[in-house]
């Protein structure tokens, strides 16, 4: 299954060019709870957060949301531990994000490469440069 992460999900409400042709290509996308906590937060740091937030609604009303559970948990510890031990942190919400899309064995569509390829055995695309990893 596709996950689909807040930058892509953020163009997507922008309707950057492009865009909406790549998102018709997902079969039955989903996105995580911090994915949907990234987007309210940042709707409400917005000049139009009413406005920006019944975007938002609207949008996830056509996604899955997959929410962060004890096995989650447990794949985000592993991951947070291996990265602060080589000295090459992310940001802890990428962290989660992760958790999240490991332990439901999806792959995640994003923009952030440079975080995500750090996550062991993730499975992630860029849906603009086609780079890939696991």
């Amino acid at each position: 299954m596709t996950v689909l992460d807040t930058d892509f999900l953020i163009d997507l409400l922008n309707d950057e060019p492009g865009i909406s042709i790549v998102a018709d290509s997902f079969q039955n996308p989903k996105t995580t709870i911090i994915n949907v906590f990234e987007l309210y937060y940042g709707a409400n740091c917005s000049a139009r957060p009413e406005e920006n937030i019944s975007k938002i609604n609207i949008l996830l009303k056509s996604l899955g949301i997959l929410e962060f559970d004890r096995n989650a948990a447990l794949k985000a510890g592993e991951i947070q531990a291996k990265l602060m031990n080589s000295g090459r942190p992310v940001d802890p919400m990428d962290v989660l994000i992760g958790g999240i899309v490991l332990s439901n064995n999806d792959e995640l569509i994003t923009r952030d490469i440079n975080h995500f390829s750090r996550i062991p055995g993730l499975r992630y695309r860029s849906w603009q440069t086609g780079d890939y990893g696991r």
